[in-house]
């Protein structure tokens, strides 16, 4: 059984897709663009505005979304065509209630448990290969 402080993590993560995908691209293009920009005569005394730990901060912050990326995307995939990949579209990416998703997928209440827990239980195995999460 997973820690309910990791359990939350994920389904943040599953929640979230959309918004860490968009800032995991925007974090690639940042990169992308940091070995190429030009110095335009040297304006200003840095390469980038602001404060340098605010900037590492938060570029960690965006690397991290696209490790949690990679952690729905490979938990995506491994389910794939199982029904458990249109469970966790029904539950975290359209926001179905319970409901309504074991009567899409003719399941009862502890089939639905059952394959929510190997799901993230699968997940939390990829986020603590990534990094992503810690258990002390």
């Amino acid at each position: 059984m997973l820690d309910r402080k990791i359990r939350k993590k994920i389904e943040w993560a599953f929640r979230n897709y959309d918004t860490l995908k968009e800032q995991g691209a925007d974090y690639i293009v940042t990169l992308a663009e940091q070995g190429i920009t030009p110095m335009y005569g040297a304006v200003g005394s840095r390469a980038s505005p602001g404060n340098p730990t605010e900037s590492k901060g938060i570029r960690a912050a965006e690397y991290n979304a696209v490790l949690w990326c990679k952690v729905v995307e490979n938990t995506m995939d491994r389910f794939e065509d199982t029904g458990k990949d249109t469970l966790i579209r029904l539950k975290y990416f359209e926001s179905r209630k319970e409901m309504y998703i074991l009567d899409k997928l003719y399941i009862d209440r502890s089939a639905y448990y059952d394959w929510l827990n190997s799901i993230l239980t699968y997940a939390a195995m990829i986020a603590l290969q990534f990094g992503v999460i810690k258990i002390i």
